[in-house]
Parts: structure tokens; C-alpha cells; sequence
């Protein structure tokens, strides 16, 4: 979560600067609003940079912070660890928590936002309905309080974080059309992934095949001359940026590794999925947040690829899901042994 911290206050910086720190050994290249490639967004006449932290893209840095955002309500639930202290027990989290989120909204990322307040949204409501599935005692009221106080930073930090920069959340969320380039993009890439998999259903194009595969394929030349032309090039000059694997993880492993390979991962995210809602119902005194934000990286999944083709995204994955593994690493002991005996 610490670490996180560190992204988020580097994202700001390189926000309210609109360009990289220079940080060779840290930062994953040099980023100016105007240089080619660089994930930006016009707001008014102004051409404003969305934050990258040390990561290759901002979408990678979001999900980063989305991790360290629920292991930080693993962490609230639970208990922080360590001497205790107003410092350690509340100022430091809390202001943790504060960079993370708004480090999150500096990124732009609407997936990824939209993600964090739906997903924690949901967290919070079924932590609140498990609790009141308990017996009435001290502790269960303590974490009711943990929880609303949680619950109460979670509506604050993001309404004060939306309110900083909200000419520029109005501009990236509220214009939203189809014929945007990233969402026009999306469409010709997931069209030339169902183009593949028609062609080669069983074996796939092999991974990390995509982009080099999509150059015979009609339909995505004719996307990208179409952004081409839209920039004023001609057809010679299309940018290379534009070949890029499809924005939809599902169907970019089935066309890299076909229908079969496609089926066997969603039977593995599947038992996961089932796995996680048992252990809701099952065991009232126990609550996962990783579980939810596992959800919400495979709505995420949807729209983007960097689980499965970058190495930093691929990490944040699986680590959600190791951390998703043992419930008994998530469970509140003092409600547990009031469940066990209660009695006492």
C-alpha cells in the first residue's frame, strides 16, 4: 500500500507539472502533452497529460492503485499492525488513503474509476449486511464504526478529489461519444479479434501474436487510415501506435490461443468467482476486499489488454489473486471467536 503512496504522489506531481520528473531510474520514459503517443485528453483548447507515475500508461498505473486502494480496506478491517499510535492507527492510513484516490483520479482512467466507486460501493454495502447478520455485541458494533467511518472517507475523498480537477472530469466523462478515437479503436480491434478466431479457432495465432497478425486484415487497415486521414496524414504515414492488441482480454486470448485455451481460463476465473461469493455467505465474521477487486478487474478486462500483455499488469493480476487465495488471512479474530462461542 506504501508503495502505492509513493506512485500517487509522483502522479501528482507529474500532473500539476504536465510532464515526466526526468526520474531516469524510476519513471518508464519521457512525457510531454505534445509528444506522440502520450495519453492525453483536450479540455477546452488545452491538451492536458493524464499521470503516469514510473508505469508505461496511466490505465496500468490505475490499476495499481486500485490494488493498494483495497488492500488499504483489507488493512482498515483488519487492523494495522505495528505501535499503536493516532499517527500509525489513523493519520498516516487515512492520509495513505486520501493520495491513492486521488492519485487514481489523476490518472483518467474512466474504467478504472468507474470501477473504484462501483466496486467499493458494493464492498461496503455487503461488509454492512454481513454485520448485521451477527450477534449484537461490542465488537460487531466497533466494526460497524470502522465500517462507517470507512465508508464515510470513501464518499469525502472522492467528492474531494472529483472537485479538484472537475472542469477536466467533465470534459473526459461527460463527452463521451462513439466516434471518440479510444472507443473507435475498441471496436475495429475486437472485430479483428472475432476475424481471428474465425480463421484460427482452435489454436489461435499464438501469443503475443496479435499485432503483427492484424496487419493482414482488412478491416483494421481501414481503421487506421480512417484515424489517419482524421490527422491529417496520408496513408503512408499511418503511426505505429495505432497497431495495438484488442482492448478486450477475453477475446485477445482467444484469438492468441483459441477457443479452447479462451474456455479453460474463464472455468479457472469462474471457480474463483464461485469461490469468493461461497465465502461471503459462508462465513459472516470473515470479509475479503480482494475478492471485489478481483470483480473489478474482470469488468475491467472488457476494455483493456494489460493483464495479459504487460509484464507490471500481468504481476497486479495474479497478486490480486494470490491474495484472493487463503480467507483465513482476512478474517476479524475478535468476531471470529464471539461467532465461535458466543456465550462468552
Amino acid at each position: 500500500m506504501y508503495s502505492a503512496v509513493f506512485q500517487a504522489i509522483l502522479a501528482i506531481v507529474q500532473f500539476f507539472k504536465q510532464s515526466s520528473l526526468g526520474l531516469k531510474f524510476i519513471e518508464a520514459g519521457q512525457y510531454l502533452p505534445g509528444a506522440p503517443g502520450v495519453a492525453t485528453f483536450i479540455s477546452g483548447n488545452e491538451k492536458i497529460m493524464r499521470a503516469y507515475g514510473s508505469f508505461s500508461h496511466p490505465n496500468v498505473l490505475a490499476v495499481f492503485l486500485l490494488l493498494a486502494i483495497f488492500c488499504f480496506y483489507y488493512l482498515w478491517i483488519k487492523g494495522f499492525n505495528g505501535p499503536r499510535s493516532p499517527v500509525t492507527s489513523y493519520l498516516l492510513p487515512v492520509t495513505s488513503y486520501l493520495l491513492l484516490v486521488f492519485g487514481l483520479f489523476l490518472t483518467f482512467s474512466r474504467g478504472a474509476i468507474l470501477v473504484f466507486l462501483f466496486i467499493s460501493f458494493t464492498f461496503l454495502l455487503t461488509r454492512f449486511f454481513q454485520l448485521r447478520q451477527l450477534y449484537h455485541t461490542e465488537e460487531r458494533l466497533l466494526a460497524g464504526k470502522k465500517l462507517m467511518i470507512l465508508a464515510s472517507f470513501f464518499v469525502f475523498f472522492s467528492l474531494i478529489s472529483g472537485l479538484i480537477v472537475l472542469p477536466y472530469f467533465k470534459t473526459r466523462f461527460t463527452k463521451i461519444s462513439l466516434e471518440e478515437e479510444a472507443i473507435d479503436l475498441r471496436f475495429f480491434y475486437n472485430k479483428m479479434a472475432l476475424s481471428m478466431i474465425k480463421d484460427k479457432p482452435f489454436l489461435g495465432i499464438g501469443i503475443g501474436n496479435f499485432v503483427n497478425f492484424s496487419r493482414n486484415y482488412p478491416a483494421f487497415l481501414r481503421a487506421a487510415a480512417k484515424l489517419a486521414a482524421s490527422g491529417g496524414l496520408t496513408g503512408g504515414q499511418v503511426p505505429e501506435w495505432i497497431y495495438q492488441p484488442t482492448h478486450n482480454l477475453y477475446l485477445l486470448i482467444a484469438s492468441e490461443i483459441g477457443i479452447l485455451g479462451a474456455l479453460i481460463f474463464l472455468i479457472f476465473l469462474f471457480k474463483k468467482f464461485t469461490y469468493g461469493v461461497g465465502q461471503i455467505f459462508k462465513n459472516l465474521n470473515e470479509i475479503n476486499p480482494l475478492f471485489f477487486l478481483f470483480i473489478g478487474f474482470l469488468i475491467l478486462a472488457l476494455s483493456d489488454h494489460l493483464f495479459w500483455t504487460l509484464q507490471s499488469g500481468g504481476i497486479i493480476f495474479w497478486l490480486s489473486l494470490a491474495l484472493l487465495e487463503n480467507p483465513n488471512y482476512f478474517k476479524i479474530q475478535t468476531i471470529s471467536k464471539q461467532i465461535q462461542n458466543p456465550n462468552v
